[in-house]
């Protein structure tokens, strides 16, 4: 009878032998002192500075300690990710996108227990109760999620002309998201920096500079631009935008040799002064003090939105002149369905009527209209074969998630007294059509 089977244990027990040993070793690893004290207590103090910069202030004292550092989660994914039997480049990469999640999530965890803290009945439901079933599903979901990446058989590819390679690849999209997390976290500081103020300054002097130039009377002093319309005040916050770590993934990634990509992130810093120049001289376009103001905040938001139409447009068709026809219709489109179409849109998602909770940007009210916007454009750039059936499904899971998310806001704002910040609207904005593509894409039988 053959015996070779009985070598070597079955790969499910083998599995399970190594996710134990690594579990009790990372478990025994970050209850060392010297682990927990050096490592985990500074890293939970950050967390909480984070969850604060996101969330708010806590209404009442509240310390962050060990129990809050998140570890076990951390060391049950990490665990997870190691005993798997795949290549270890795989599953550094699994390693860093878990940290990454459990990290971020953990840190939205403490902000709204700080949130909370002035409820004891809320505190008490979302500490005991659904934030251990929130991060019990994350490890499951990045787990599972990254298995099934991971067990996919790498096939070559046909081959494809160099303009034609893929634009995004899913080592800048681990190295955008831990960049974008990295910048999330050191926003405290950032945003008291006196340099970055300084920088900021000049950002306004130079505005109004150019903005004289273009005949507007226009002054800065302080920071603060002045215009026949009103002020403006350039902050830190005006001109730290999250396109400064997209930048660099993107740089870090794809610039080849080493002093290109020297060289580029030289050029970052001139790059995002001129950007949020640029920014700044949206006052010379509309025609009243309001839609200024709208068009300053939104100018990040929109320019990435109109990034990414561009990009999926190259990255499916190539660059050709007629991807450039389509990129233009893409966004033509959007624009034509926000002007015309945005307002009844964004009247029948947001069905409260009297609202609790209303950001001084706009964000929020312009969320629904942008994303159907953005979400239209990206189908016509670069996912109108894969069928209508598939558009309307996704539009109709899109409008779902609007009527969920704007009433929820709605409500958290009323009962607990936890709104978002307009950072994280604008972050949702752009990431909310893309996400929803990619699940109608994926889960969706392809059209024959």
């Amino acid at each position: 009878m053959p015996t070779d089977t009985l070598s070597a244990p079955a790969p499910a027990g083998s599995f399970a032998l190594r996710l134990v040993g690594w579990s009790v070793a990372l478990f025994g690893l970050f209850r060392l002192p010297w682990m927990a004290f050096h490592v985990l207590l500074p890293a939970t103090q950050l967390q909480a500075a984070a969850g604060a910069a996101l969330l708010g202030p806590s209404t009442l004292p509240i310390e962050a300690t060990l129990a809050c550092s998140g570890a076990d989660a951390l060391a049950l994914c990490v665990a997870a990710i190691a005993a798997y039997p795949v290549p270890w480049r795989k599953r550094a990469a699994g390693i860093a996108l878990g940290t990454t999640a459990i990290v971020a999530l953990n840190t939205v965890r403490i902000g709204t227990l700080g949130r909370a803290v002035a409820s004891p009945r809320l505190f008490q439901l979302l500490h005991v109760y659904i934030w251990p079933f929130v991060l019990t599903l994350a490890i499951a979901g990045v787990v599972y999620g990254w298995m099934r990446i991971a067990d996919r058989p790498s096939r070559r590819a046909p081959a494809r002309p160099p303009t034609a390679a893929p634009m995004v690849s899913v080592r800048f999209a681990v190295a955008a998201a831990v960049g974008l997390l990295l910048f999330t976290l050191a926003s405290p500081l950032y945003l008291q920096s006196a340099r970055v103020l300084a920088v900021a300054a000049l950002v306004a002097r130079a505005a109004a500079a150019l903005l004289r130039g273009l005949g507007v009377d226009a002054i800065a002093g302080a920071g603060l631009l002045t215009t026949p319309r009103g002020a403006f005040l350039v902050t830190q916050e005006c001109i730290a935008t999250p396109l400064i770590p997209v930048y660099l993934a993107a740089v870090l990634v794809y610039a080849r040799p080493w002093w290109r990509a020297a060289v580029w992130i030289a050029a970052a810093v001139p790059l995002f002064i001129a950007l949020g120049i640029a920014r700044l001289l949206v006052v010379a376009v509309p025609a009243s003090i309001q839609q200024s103001s709208f068009f300053i905040h939104a100018f990040s938001q929109l320019l990435v939105a109109a990034g990414m139409v561009c990009a999926i447009a190259l990255w499916r068709y190539g660059a050709r002149p007629r991807t450039y026809v389509r990129m233009v219709a893409a966004v033509g489109l959007a624009v034509a369905f926000v002007w015309l179409a945005g307002a009844p849109y964004t009247g029948a998602i947001v069905w409260f009527r009297a609202l609790a909770y209303e950001d001084p940007q706009g964000a929020l009210r312009f969320l629904p209209a942008f994303q159907f916007g953005l979400f239209l454009a990206l189908w016509i750039a670069a996912f109108v074969p894969s069928g209508w059936r598939r558009f309307l499904c996704g539009a109709a899971l899109l409008a779902a998630l609007q009527v969920c998310i704007s009433g929820g806001v709605q409500l958290l704002f009323a009962y607990a007294g936890v709104a978002p910040l307009v950072r994280d609207i604008r972050a949702w904005a752009l990431v909310g059509p893309a996400l929803i593509i990619a699940t109608v894409i994926n889960v969706a039988p392809a059209r024959r």
